[in-house]
């Protein structure tokens, strides 16, 4: 066979693997007694390309070109929790380039590791991934089989893995199809609001984007996310760190953002500077309406935070008016691949804009 023939036989071997994404779930082999570090060793077979998954106690390989890859091992001293301050990846073994591509940290508790094997044949690729300063559980449902459209389905013998084949685009939504604006578009929208709303609400003058792009878990396309620096340093100088995070939801439809949310890099909610805001008189007194509505989100964005959830969205903020000194309304909340709506409320002193209380109740 001449060497143009095998390479169009290659080539329509990648277009047939790409038209179809294999997905294996496995659970991981848990040694330990859980606490605040932990560590995963991971082995798998790889022909050509695949990605690893990792979300709680279980893993989900997905072959992206080539023959279907397996599983070989996954053994953790504790699940991947939800909340983390360090995380650490180390490739160990493999002929080919194996990296990390999402930070659980930043990607909704999920890890995510990219792998390309350049040789003919399968090769195993074994890694670590090693965490600490844990904090809000972890998953406990982790992967499910439905994450794909599925045309064929097969379980093996074992009981902890499962095969799913489905179209790649029940996965990997295409970019600006059937939309407003492409995804580009998106992230170029998002990058304007956030120095705008940087500069204007957090005294940020001069901010560096260092990452931006759409968030790809399932549910998620019309997030964008990514992180930044403050060279001005207003925050440094009141002893916050200056990197950070933000999640930007776009209505591609209008062309508008939504939602921003600007975070610290361990997840918590950055405070305004300052508000201006508008005076109200109620029957409790004067007070600073917008400063009251943004102590109680603070509150609510803290409470969800600790319970393990991200990239919070308010749907509704108001006055309680059956109720006084209330503060109530509705949010949406992402744990993982799962996202939650939530009924809050928060009992204040209006008058310094203080909470006493927050009741969080999931629908």
């Amino acid at each position: 066979m001449t060497t143009g023939l095998k390479w169009m036989v290659l080539a329509a071997a990648v277009m047939v693997a790409q038209a179809q994404v294999s997905e294996q779930i496995r659970r991981a082999a848990i040694s330990g007694s859980g606490g605040t570090s932990g560590k995963c060793t991971i082995e798998v077979r790889v022909d050509m390309i695949a990605e690893v998954d990792i979300y709680g106690d279980s893993g989900r390989l997905r072959t992206l070109a080539g023959q279907p890859a397996t599983w070989a091992r996954m053994d953790c001293s504790s699940p991947l929790p939800y909340n983390l301050s360090d995380f650490r990846f180390a490739g160990i073994d493999g002929r080919g380039n194996v990296k990390l591509v999402q930070d659980p940290r930043n990607n909704n508790s999920m890890a995510v590791i990219h792998i390309e094997d350049p040789r003919p044949g399968s090769e195993g690729y074994t890694f670590d991934i090693e965490w600490s300063g844990a904090s809000g559980g972890y998953p406990t449902n982790g992967f499910t089989t439905s994450g794909y459209t599925s045309s064929t389905t097969a379980t093996s013998t074992s009981t902890t893995t499962s095969t799913v084949v489905g179209p790649r685009g029940a996965y990997f939504p295409r970019r600006g199809v059937g939309r407003g604006m492409t995804a580009e578009q998106a992230i170029d929208l998002c990058r304007t609001e956030l120095r705008t709303r940087s500069e204007r609400d957090y005294g940020m003058r001069n901010i560096d984007i260092t990452a931006a792009a759409v968030d790809t878990n399932q549910g998620r396309s019309d997030w964008v996310t990514g992180t930044f620096s403050d060279r001005s340093g207003a925050y440094r100088r009141r002893g916050t760190t200056s990197g950070y995070r933000f999640n930007c939801a776009v209505d591609y439809s209008s062309r508008q953002v939504r939602t921003l949310e600007i975070l610290r890099a361990d997840g918590g909610a950055v405070q305004p500077l300052s508000t201006s805001g508008t005076t109200t008189t109620a029957a409790t007194g004067t007070y600073d309406q917008n400063q009251v509505y943004r102590a109680c989100q603070d509150a609510v964005v803290a409470r969800t935070n600790r319970d393990g959830y991200q990239n919070v969205n308010f749907t509704s903020t108001a006055i309680d008016t059956s109720r006084s000194g209330r503060v109530a309304g509705t949010i949406t909340a992402t744990r993982g691949p799962v996202t939650d709506t939530f009924d809050f409320a928060c009992s204040m002193d209006f008058s310094a804009a203080r909470v006493n209380n927050v009741e969080l109740n999931r629908r």
